[in-house]
């Protein structure tokens, strides 16, 4: 992938190109000056193919600054009890089941933790499958 530095650099050559044409003396022959044309086609669609690289990259990039920031506004809204994260009900007490405190650690993500068909208090992450012992789970309100 081109970044876009590249892209400029690929762009300065194809100007470069286009202004080698501007000056080319009309003694040269058809078949040179088309080599040249052809050599100014390659460098534009290289810059398009770098630009749109580029584009794709920052998009991404906006995906996950805006993932990061939910995360945190999220963060907010929630309670820690016992070294688990549970959202906030109105009167500021946890409610549910918590989330993975390991996805939170590794991945910066939040997913709720579901209970086993083991003994109460057992849970288990859905995405990591991480197990958790002794959970406490709050009521909803």
């Amino acid at each position: 992938m081109v970044d876009i530095a590249g892209a400029l650099a690929i762009l300065g050559q194809a100007i470069g190109i286009a202004k080698d044409l501007r000056e080319i003396d009309r003694g040269l022959d058809a078949g040179e000056f088309k080599a040249r044309m052809a050599d100014l086609y390659g460098s534009l669609a290289d810059v398009k193919m770098a630009l749109a690289d580029a584009q794709e990259e920052l998009k991404a990039k906006d995906k996950a600054i805006s993932e990061l920031r939910g995360n945190f506004e999220k963060r907010a809204e929630m309670v820690e009890r016992n070294g688990f994260k549970y959202e906030k009900a109105a009167d500021g007490e946890p409610q549910g089941l918590p989330f993975c405190p390991r996805c939170e650690q590794n991945l910066g993500r939040f997913y709720r933790l579901a209970q086993t068909n083991g003994p109460r208090g057992t849970v288990k992450c859905p995405e990591c499958k991480s197990d958790y012992t002794h959970v406490q789970g709050f009521n909803w309100r």
